[in-house]
């Protein structure tokens, strides 16, 4: 004789729903995503060994399962998200879950990193992570958060990281109404790495000839004094970076605000700067004889007595 089981009956869905799953005698009830055994079924022992692991796994595959039922779980392993079946729909309910991600060091059970990874719809839309690290190539989500949206490399840095699948170009929204730090950079490729506070000019020896030959790159040095090919100065913790996808020798040039900078000779507060014989330096206006505007840093925010070299802090780009 055939029996019945109770289920939740949810009337918006439909009137005629009685809330009941009949599983007949001698076989197996496919409704819901489980199979039921009816009375005197023939080798239950196995359908009821299946049942159990689905739902110990919560019927873990990256295709949903079939015939689900009101407040069934689904763990979907590619995206790393529990879902929950409600209103005829899969919905994410482990949108800020913690999860141990594999760095590409990982070996005998090292290299292994927890983090909170945030998300919409399922979606992963950030990584908030207390520690830097560079992701393993194998961890399903290495591929959204890429350094720069291209490559082969995923840099999880300390803080908040955003998705950088160009689909879906995640930003922040919202006004600035502060910034830890006061200048704004834009990367470019450079003949080699430079230390903070660096004066740097444009390369011009390498700019090309009528056919079009690209420069092998864009900014070096200071050699001399009064370079009108002054461009910034290297800073390593900007308020805003411009071009952060390129990709090579790069280096973050401040080309607005206030950064510390190498500077030779004394200065007196207010000095214009510009560019001086010692490599990567800049000096006093009062050193040099005519200039204009073109061979300007920018202007001195503090005094310096000695005449050896030393670093202060300069406003760059104004005249």
């Amino acid at each position: 004789m055939a029996y019945e089981v109770n289920r939740f009956l949810d009337t918006t869905l439909s009137v005629n729903d009685t809330g009941k799953i009949v599983i007949n005698d001698d076989g197996l009830n496919n409704e819901t995503s489980l199979a039921l055994v009816g009375k005197y079924y023939v080798g239950y022992g196995e359908t009821i060994a299946q049942n159990s692991i689905s739902l110990l796994e919560n019927f873990a595959s990256d295709t949903a399962p079939t015939n689900p039922i009101e407040g069934q779980l689904w763990w979907e392993p590619s995206a790393q998200v529990l879902n929950v079946r409600h209103a005829q729909e899969w919905m994410g309910i482990d949108a800020n879950s913690v999860v141990t991600l594999r760095d590409d060091t990982q070996a005998a059970g090292q290299g292994t990193h927890k983090v909170v990874v945030e998300r919409a719809n399922g979606y992963p839309v950030s990584i908030i992570s207390d520690e830097q690290f560079v992701m393993n190539a194998a961890e399903p989500i290495h591929d959204k958060f890429l350094d720069g949206g291209t490559g082969s490399i995923t840099t999880i840095k300390t803080g908040i990281n955003l998705n950088t699948e160009t689909s879906k170009a995640m930003k922040f929204h919202g006004t600035a109404t502060t910034a830890q730090y006061a200048d704004i950079d834009e990367l470019y490729t450079s003949d080699e790495e430079y230390e903070a506070g660096t004066v740097l000019i444009m390369n011009l020896q390498n700019a090309g000839d009528e056919q079009g030959t690209d420069k092998e790159y864009e900014v070096t040095q200071c050699t001399h004094e009064l370079d009108p090919g002054q461009i910034g100065v290297v800073t390593t913790d900007p308020a805003l970076l411009m071009n952060s996808a390129l990709e090579g020798t790069t280096v973050g040039v401040a080309l607005l605000g206030r950064v510390p900078v190498k500077v030779t000779g004394q200065v007196s507060k207010g000095d214009r700067m510009v560019t001086a014989e010692k490599h990567g330096h800049a000096q006093s206006e009062f050193y040099v004889g005519d200039f204009n505007y073109r061979h300007v840093i920018g202007r001195a925010l503090e005094n310096k007595q000695t005449t050896g070299p030393g670093v202060i802090e300069v406003i760059v780009g104004v005249k």
